[in-house]
């Protein structure tokens, strides 16, 4: 179920042909028999544009999420106390004694 439904997202395998520097000591399951399957893992790949189309996907994502963040805070924002919406992170050291 696995792997048909990432074969329908576009994934396609890798021939073991393709890699001989991966060997293979024993045919795991006989359907991907020309295949690389290690450990129950079978080696993929897929098109650049899937994975930029994923990366964007999730880009958009976290930016409605943050928008999101950012309206509701700032609905609570009052002009005689106002908020700050900085995003702004600094990694300090401790001094050793």
């Amino acid at each position: 179920m696995n792997v048909s439904s990432k074969l329908r997202e576009g994934w396609e395998p890798v021939r073991a042909e393709d890699h001989p520097e991966i060997t293979m000591v024993t045919v795991e399951n006989e359907r991907f028999k020309d295949n690389v399957v290690i450990g129950g893992l079978m080696l993929c790949k897929a098109p650049i544009e899937l994975s930029e189309e994923r990366n964007e996907h999730y880009e958009q994502q976290n930016d409605a999420q943050i928008h999101s963040v950012d309206n509701n805070l700032m609905r609570e924002n009052d002009p005689r106390m106002p908020l700050f919406n900085e995003r702004k992170t600094k990694v300090t050291f401790g001094k050793g004694t």
